[in-house]
């Protein structure tokens, strides 16, 4: 049986994000600027996965993701999509007691915006992050939004290591050890070299 772990992802991951604010008078930015936007590729070095409560870590050697962008001014969350394939993709990834695992993303994983520091940053999130975790004896689910910035500078997308994450289901025929449990918190943490290098401003 199949389990979505998250993570990632993105990993995550990929390109940052935008960000339409509702409420009364937000000084966030409602509207972002990209370019030149497109099809992207990023790679990573190790990233890693860990669970809050236990500190129960995952580390995939490598990893790298694929997505697009949006282009162009006055434009609105999502900014980029990691669609399911060929989406992000996690290398050698291994456990507690030397155990490997494989991580595969489910479904389409969205970049939005939330704020931008007016000269190279831009904050945002990674959403609709799904996952599936599978190795010896483990079937786990997670989900959930992963806090993230984009750098202009160096064109890196950042995952930040918050415990944003959330597993949802732990198969109980394939409960990872005991290791990981139901309602548990995770976090994903890797930084992705984005090419070709997006310029993401607002307004």
């Amino acid at each position: 049986m199949r389990a979505r772990f998250i993570g990632a992802l993105a990993t995550g991951a990929a390109l940052i994000v935008s960000a339409a604010v509702t409420g009364t008078a937000s000084a966030e930015p409602a509207t972002w600027t990209v370019s030149p936007g497109g099809a992207f590729h990023g790679t990573a070095g190790e990233t890693l996965l860990e669970v809050q409560e236990s500190g129960i870590q995952l580390s995939c050697a490598s990893s790298s993701v694929d997505g697009t962008a949006a282009s162009g001014s006055g434009l609105a969350n999502p900014l980029a999509t990691i669609p399911e394939s060929p989406g992000i993709q996690f290398i050698d990834c291994s456990g507690p007691f030397g155990l490997t695992f494989e991580v595969a993303q489910v479904g389409d994983w969205v970049l939005n915006g939330v704020s931008y520091d007016g000269s190279d940053v831009t904050t945002g999130t990674i959403d609709n992050i799904n996952a599936d975790i599978i190795g010896p004896g483990c079937n786990a689910t997670a989900s959930g939004s992963v806090n993230a910035t984009y750098t202009n500078s160096t064109s890196d997308l950042e995952v930040l290591p918050d415990f944003t994450l959330e597993i949802s289901f732990v198969d109980p025929d394939n409960n990872c050890l005991g290791l990981i449990n139901e309602g548990e918190h995770a976090n994903f943490a890797g930084v992705y070299d984005i090419a070709p290098g997006l310029t993401v401003t607002s307004p």
